[in-house]
């Protein structure tokens, strides 16, 4: 099914809608998207390739690449550093973090990916005491 999706970054001087089908919503535990997203694992949606329309900001979109022969790529947001939609490098897919979604995704998380890579300091969400807001004092 065919979904719109739109999303902007933290400082909202990037703005993009993107029309197309979303394939998988997936945590990945690899070690590079631990250190690019500082956290546990990255969460992405994996859509068909499709044109994204920058609706504002789009000189402040910057595409890394990383030559690791594991086709890792990440866009940002040059002033905040949020994480934007990019085609991977084979074009099959265009993958779009799903913290810069305005809106919930169109489906849930399916699965982990590289979970071999999962440090030994994690815990699953569920296993940790939740709190409406900050942490008590």
């Amino acid at each position: 099914m065919t979904s719109t999706v739109q999303g902007s970054c933290f400082c909202g001087t990037v703005r993009y809608r993107i029309r197309s089908t979303v394939r998988q919503f997936y945590y990945c535990e690899c070690s590079q998207c631990r250190k690019l997203t500082g956290s546990v694992a990255a969460a992405n949606l994996r859509l068909e390739p499709a044109a994204i329309e920058w609706l504002s900001g789009e000189a402040q979109v910057h595409l890394f690449r990383a030559d690791d022969g594991r086709d890792f790529s990440r866009c940002f947001c040059t002033n905040c550093g949020s994480g934007l939609p990019y085609l991977n490098v084979a074009g099959n897919a265009l993958v779009v973090p799903a913290g810069s979604l305005d809106s919930e995704p169109p489906i849930r998380v399916e699965r982990r990916i590289f979970a071999s890579e999962r440090p030994g300091w994690a815990v699953f969400a569920s296993e940790l005491p939740a709190d409406p807001g900050f942490a008590p004092a």
